[in-house]
């Protein structure tokens, strides 16, 4: 089959951000047509404030993929006469501003629904478009804290302020999750022909990874703990540093035949472990000792020979990789295709990450660029909205196109 999965399913993307964009992206990679609106008068988060970054930023070109750039000011009138237009167009309707923005524009579901009711409306919010927290202006780190995440990545003990997050993991999951939701809401909408809203709220799916530690609370009784790399059911287990220069490789021992093996394989090096960790509960109550015990053989080691030495007798491991590492020494994705090559045309080379599921009939691919800024106006203008170059020009004169 020479088609994509959704071949034919236009969408209408007015985000910012991580968490909407993804969703459009996940669909544009399986086929679907994503017009981007956004204006000059800003860049968003990610092209960034200096219009000559705009089409540099990586954010971007990672978010933007594939999908075409339609400038359109929505301050105006006409603007957002224009939107509905490409909305009663369209098949599903992308949004993640501040909630209100949506409402103020005439785009919300009671006034979409009207425009098209075949049209699906995923709203992607930090907590929601309901509840007492719905207003509060939230995004990917700070959604962290709210779920708990923060709290239970640092370290045991601690007295000091939470673990600030280095990425926004709830806008990734949300994107992917949200994206999950557009295409059942497609499969019932052909069964019925009527669309629906979304209400995708980032706080609860991060939540929801966090299930355990609610069994904990509610069954045994216990406020989960930050535990750092600590694990009440495997060890060792956690990073290990290696040879070289900050280079690490994380081993997880789970069971007592693992174990055997595991501590067979650093006596070999004459290293001979103390009576204390010859059960897994010696081992988990003396993680320390445990710790410094498995440390003064990875340190003798390059990471990747203490992997493969490891996992030589059964055992999990894995190296903590930098970039540099899945560029040169990832075999894996060097296999599978995983890294692809790009030529921005302000950006030049760059490389990114392709789709991370293989459908064996209809795989997703990486369709395209990130758009310049207002690449595709005049191509939707002409050949959706069905306007005259003459109209054309008049709007952009009147700052509609912008």
């Amino acid at each position: 089959m020479s088609k994509l999965p959704l071949d034919g399913i236009r969408v209408v993307e007015l985000t910012t951000g991580a968490a909407g964009p993804t969703v459009a992206r996940v669909l544009c990679e399986f086929g679907a047509e994503v017009i981007r609106c956004e204006t000059r008068l800003r860049g968003d988060g990610h092209r960034g404030e200096d219009p000559a970054k705009w089409n540099k930023n990586p954010d971007f070109m990672k978010l933007q993929r594939g999908k075409k750039s339609f400038t359109v000011n929505m301050q105006t009138p006409k603007g957002r006469e224009l939107v509905k237009e490409l909305a009663k167009k369209s098949d599903v309707l992308v949004e993640n501003y501040g909630l209100g923005i949506l409402e103020k524009w005439g785009l919300d579901w009671p006034q979409l629904k009207e425009i098209n009711p075949a049209c699906i409306l995923i709203r992607v919010k930090g907590m929601g478009c309901t509840g007492p927290h719905a207003p509060d202006l939230t995004y990917g780190p700070n959604v962290g804290n709210t779920m708990g995440t923060t709290y239970l990545w640092n370290y045991p003990g601690a007295t000091t302020a939470t673990a600030e997050p280095r990425t926004q993991h709830p806008d990734f999951m949300g994107g992917v999750t949200g994206a999950f939701g557009v295409v059942l809401a497609l499969i019932q909408r052909k069964k019925t022909g009527r669309g629906q809203w979304i209400d995708s709220a980032q706080v609860e799916i991060g939540a929801s990874l966090l299930g355990p530690r609610y069994l904990e609370y509610s069954v045994n009784h216990r406020e989960p703990k930050p535990e750092g790399n600590r694990s009440l059911v495997a060890a060792p287990y956690g990073p290990y540093q290696c040879k070289g220069n900050d280079r690490w490789c994380v081993i997880a021992v789970y069971t007592q035949d693992e174990w055997e093996r595991f501590s067979a394989l650093l006596q070999k090096s004459g290293l001979k472990p103390n009576d204390k960790l010859t059960t897994h509960l010696g081992r988990v109550r003396h993680k320390e000792e445990l710790d410094k015990w498995v440390t003064s053989w990875t340190l003798q080691h390059d990471p990747y020979d203490v992997m493969n030495m490891v996992q030589g007798v059964d055992v999990c491991a894995a190296v903590v990789q930098d970039v540099e590492d899945q560029f040169k020494r990832d075999v894996q994705y060097a296999a599978t295709g995983f890294l692809v090559n790009m030529t921005e045309p302000d950006a030049g080379d760059v490389v990114t990450e392709n789709v991370p599921m293989r459908l064996s009939e209809t795989p997703g691919k990486v369709r395209g660029l990130a758009p310049l800024m207002g690449e595709h106006t005049h191509e939707i203008a002409r050949n959706l909205l069905r306007l005259s170059d003459a109209e054309i020009a008049r709007l952009e004169d009147e700052k509609v196109f912008y």
